[in-house]
C-alpha cells in the first residue's frame, strides 16, 4: 500500500497501482507485545511509522481511483499533471503532501462526490511548494479559498472559482479585480491572506512541530473558525506539550510523531445543567488531525491531544488489518453516549478512553488532584465499552488481539 513515490505517467494514463505492502513477519504483526503498546497509546516509532505509511498508501489509492473516474474531465488533466510534475521533480515532499491530514480530506470526499473538490487546491498547494509554475481553477468556500495547510485567501462572494497561479514572482490567488499574493515561507500573513500558523514547540528536547489550521475541519456542519489568536494558542499548547514531555514522554513521543495539525474550535456556549460541550475530535480520513477547544488547563489539553491521537493510529491500523466483522446496521450501548452506537464506534472508543484513563492515572501518581474523577470515569468508559464488544462477537482475530490486550492492562490497575 505504499506505493512508489518516484514516479507518475502523463495524466493520459491511470496512475499506477501503489506496490503491495510486503507481508510482515509474526513478531511484527502478530506480536502480543505490539498489541500491548497500541492498547496502551505508546507504539514504537516504527509502528508510528508503518501506520503512517499505512495511511499514504490509502490516499495512493483514492488519488489513482479519483483519476479513473475523471481522466477525461478538462478540467481534471492540468491537476493529474501538476501532481505528477511534483512527483517527479521532488517526491520527498510529494510523499510528505499525500500523507497530510488535508490530503486525506480532500481525496476521500472527492472519491465520495466522484468529482475533483478540493484536490485542485491540494495540487496547487504541492506546486507552490515544489516551486514549479502551474495555473490552476480552484472552487471558492464562501467568500474565499482554502489552500490545505497553508491557510485561506479572502476574495469575496461571487465567483465559483478563481486562479490559482505561480510564476517568476511567486504564487497568487487570481480572481476579477483581485489578486492575493501567497507568502513564502509559510506561515506569514498578507493582504488578503489568513495563514495557518506554524508552530515549533520543544520542552526537554522533545519537539511537537504542528501547525494551527483554522480551515482544516472536514465537515461543512462544523464550525471551521477563523483567524486565530494564535499567541494565546501557542501558550496553550506549550504548557500541554511541557506537561507530556516531562511526565508522559512516551506518550509525548507518540502525539508529536502523528499529529501533524491542530483545528481551533471556538469557545462553546455551555448552559448550566446542559451536557458539556465535546472538547476535541479526529476524523478518519484526517490522519494527524486533531480538532481542540480552547482549553486552558494544561493537563485537560494533554489529555485531548493524547485521546484523538489514539483515535488517528487506530483508523490507519484498520487500513492495515480489519479488525471488525460485525453485520451490518449492528448497535451496542455506548457508555459516553445516550443512543446506540455501531461497533466501530465503540472500539474506537474503547482504544482512545483506555489510553486517556493512562494519562490520568500518570498524572494521579504525579500528585495532580484533579485527577482522580476522570481516572475514574474514562476507566469505566474503556471497561464498559470493551465488555459490550466481547459480549456480541463483533472482533475479528486481530480485534480480539486488541481486545485481549486492552483488558490486560485493565486488569493490571486494578489488581491490588
Amino acid at each position: 500500500m505504499t506505493g512508489d513515490l518516484r514516479a507518475v505517467p502523463p495524466a493520459s494514463a491511470p496512475l499506477p497501482a501503489p506496490a503491495p505492502v510486503p507481508p510482515f513477519a509474526p513478531p511484527l504483526v502478530l506480536s502480543p507485545d505490539l498489541w500491548q503498546r497500541i492498547a496502551r497509546g505508546t507504539p514504537d516509532p516504527g509502528t508510528v511509522g508503518l501506520l503512517r505509511t499505512a495511511r499514504t498508501g490509502r490516499n495512493l489509492l483514492l488519488l489513482r481511483a479519483l483519476h479513473a473516474e475523471l481522466r477525461d474531465e478538462p478540467g481534471w488533466r492540468p491537476v493529474v499533471t501538476l501532481l505528477a510534475e511534483v512527483r517527479r521533480h521532488a517526491p520527498a515532499l510529494f510523499g510528505t503532501q499525500i500523507a497530510d491530514p488535508a490530503a486525506g480530506t480532500a481525496l476521500a470526499d472527492a472519491v465520495r462526490t466522484v468529482l475533483p473538490g478540493a484536490v485542485p487546491a491540494l495540487a496547487a498547494v504541492a506546486g507552490h511548494r515544489a516551486g514549479l509554475p502551474f495555473r490552476l481553477d480552484v472552487p471558492v468556500q464562501g467568500d474565499g479559498v482554502v489552500l490545505p495547510g497553508l491557510g485561506r485567501a479572502r476574495v469575496g462572494a461571487g465567483p465559483a472559482t478563481v486562479r490559482v497561479e505561480r510564476g517568476a514572482y511567486g504564487t497568487a490567488v487570481v480572481a476579477p479585480g483581485l489578486r492575493v499574493e501567497v507568502p513564502d515561507p509559510p506561515g506569514r500573513s498578507a493582504p488578503g491572506w489568513e495563514p495557518a500558523p506554524r508552530l515549533q514547540l520543544s520542552s526537554g528536547g522533545a519537539v511537537f512541530a504542528v501547525r494551527l489550521d483554522p480551515y482544516a475541519l472536514p465537515h461543512a456542519g462544523a464550525d471551521r473558525g477563523g483567524p486565530v489568536a494564535e499567541d494565546r494558542w501557542r501558550e496553550r499548547l506549550a504548557a500541554a506539550w511541557e506537561l507530556l514531555a516531562a511526565r508522559h514522554p512516551g506518550r509525548a513521543a507518540v502525539v508529536g510523531a502523528t499529529v501533524r495539525a491542530v483545528a481551533p474550535l471556538a469557545e462553546p456556549a455551555h448552559a448550566p445543567g446542559a451536557r458539556r460541550p465535546w472538547q476535541s475530535a479526529s476524523f478518519s480520513d484526517a490522519f494527524g488531525l486533531v480538532a481542540l477547544a480552547p482549553l486552558d488547563d494544561p493537563a485537560e489539553l494533554a489529555a485531548a491531544l493524547v485521546h484523538e491521537t489514539q483515535h488517528s493510529l487506530l483508523y490507519a491500523l484498520q487500513d492495515l488489518t480489519p479488525l471488525l466483522d460485525a453485520p451490518p446496521g449492528a448497535r451496542g450501548r455506548a457508555p459516553w453516549s445516550d443512543r446506540p452506537r455501531p461497533p466501530s464506534a465503540l472500539l474506537q472508543g474503547v482504544s482512545a478512553f483506555l489510553v486517556t484513563a493512562g494519562f490520568w492515572r500518570t498524572e494521579a501518581a504525579f500528585g495532580n488532584r484533579a485527577a482522580n474523577a476522570p481516572y475514574e470515569r474514562t476507566r469505566h468508559i474503556a471497561r464498559t465499552a470493551a465488555g459490550e464488544l466481547a459480549r456480541d462477537g463483533w472482533l475479528t482475530a486481530h480485534g480480539r488481539l486488541l481486545l485481549d490486550a486492552v483488558r490486560d492492562v485493565l486488569a493490571e490497575w486494578e489488581a491490588p
